[in-house]
């Protein structure tokens, strides 16, 4: 229980340092998450960052560390190939690359029904990428944003 309220506090705090941080979007355009297949063509979603104390499991079992993140429960198992973005004829497309990261995660996400609690991970409306100490989340959004786009490839079997 005290390990789960510690996450629950860690992540909490994690999208409190975004928020304050980094509460940006790229440019003037307003930015929609892609409602496509992400297995078919990337897609724009919205990107938070999270930490957590050494050896604590994720939702897949595995212990966290660099190279993971959490999405939607279906996407599990999965590897999610992030990029950054940039917008043509007013659409988002992939620019460069940022890595391969494992789905090993779930989450809750942010809030996006004015409930108080999250539900955009669930969703499929954003990602948690787990991220070793709060500097390393500051330099994550400094560097990338709060959107990218992501493409998932089957890592099952």
């Amino acid at each position: 229980m005290k390990l789960r309220i510690n996450r629950i506090f860690s992540v909490a705090l994690c999208i409190l340092l975004l928020l304050g941080v980094c509460c940006h979007v790229r440019g003037a355009t307003k930015l929609t998450v892609d409602n496509r297949n992400p297995y078919e063509e990337p897609i724009l979603i919205r990107a938070t960052c999270y930490t957590d104390h050494e050896g604590a499991i994720t939702a897949s079992g595995k212990s966290v560390k660099p190279g993971i993140i959490a999405g939607k429960k279906e996407w599990q198992g999965n590897i999610a190939l992030l990029y950054t973005y940039k917008i043509e004829n007013g659409a988002a497309v992939p620019d460069e690359f940022i890595g391969m990261y494992e789905v090993l995660d779930t989450g809750a996400g942010i809030d996006t029904d004015g409930d108080g609690i999250g539900d955009s991970i669930p969703k499929g409306e954003s990602i948690d990428i787990y991220q070793p100490t709060g500097n390393a989340v500051e330099e994550f959004i400094g560097q990338y944003g709060d959107y990218v786009m992501m493409m998932l490839v089957d890592g099952k079997g």
